[in-house]
């Protein structure tokens, strides 16, 4: 896959910037998004350097925001004239409640209202390539993760771990329900392994306390925990492979509650009910 653009979010640092150094260099055109401009040219420059590909561009965004997410995307339709990968990488966790300007519970914003609204956006643009890719970045924290619709946006309370795990359960779900939804377009999801990346930002890494899955997930590195994202985004192996859950570059089952398919419609519903009350 050569000649080819990709939107990487959550580009500017761990596995985001990563994968992004590797599918530079494998010739692609690489979009970073990030929300500190800073961050963005320094990982832009470092990206130019490593590979000698220039065709790096960099787009600032906070995506715990719907209307931001809207102008992004309407910045990615401006720049290029087709997209091929959209890499849905970004995320994060908060160790107290916060409710964006939008309404919206923050961990939920960012993980998965993010990847809904952006895919949605674009999708357009992907099902014009010939080989149109759409990759979110989930986790195994799901495992165990029930989704109480009553209590999406953390009405009644409020849990670090369970929104975040929730958060990673309904991006499994979302990809499936896409997948079913639509043939143009290749939607795979998956489990990058743990990987101690900057995921809780300032609030310090509230994910390595609270992941149990055992000592294993602990010594992913970042060139290690970015495989798979790289993976799904460039392999010819992969191509025409769609709604399937991914670990280390192999297909794997998810949690046994990510297959009720009466969910899959009930967490795309709920999404597209909170982006147009937001947004129209």
């Amino acid at each position: 896959m050569q000649n080819k653009n990709i939107i990487i979010t959550g580009a500017t640092d761990g596995i985001g910037l990563q994968a992004a150094k590797v599918i530079a260099k494998k010739g692609f055109r690489v979009g970073l998004v990030g929300r500190n401009p800073k961050k963005g040219e320094k990982a832009k420059e470092a990206i130019i350097k490593e590979t000698s590909n220039d065709n790096i561009d960099f787009f600032e965004c906070d995506l715990s925001l719907i209307a931001n997410v809207k102008k992004l995307s309407r910045q990615i339709k401006n720049k290029y004239d087709k997209l091929d990968v959209l890499l849905n990488n970004a995320g994060g966790a908060n160790k107290a409640k916060h409710i964006t300007s939008e309404g919206l519970e923050k961990t939920f914003a960012t993980n998965q209202m993010n990847y809904f609204v952006l895919t949605n956006e674009l999708l357009d643009m992907l099902s014009n390539s010939d080989d149109g890719r759409v990759v979110n970045v989930a986790s195994n924290a799901h495992i165990g993760a029930k989704i109480d619709y009553e209590n999406i946006n953390s009405e009644k309370k409020f849990s670090p771990w369970t929104s975040y795990s929730v958060s990673k359960l309904m991006n499994i779900m979302f990809t499936y329900q896409l997948n079913k939804m639509q043939d143009k377009v290749s939607v795979n999801v998956l489990h990058p392994g743990f990987v101690d990346t900057n995921i809780a930002g300032n609030e310090g890494n509230i994910i390595k306390y609270f992941v149990k899955f055992g000592s294993k997930l602990f010594a992913r590195s970042v060139e290690n925990g970015a495989d798979s994202s790289i993976y799904l985004s460039t392999s010819d192996e992969v191509k025409g492979i769609s709604g399937r859950y991914f670990f280390k570059c192999k297909e794997i089952k998810s949690s046994k509650n990510s297959y009720i398919q009466e969910d899959w419609k009930k967490v795309w519903e709920v999404c597209d009910n909170f982006m147009r009350n937001i947004y129209e």
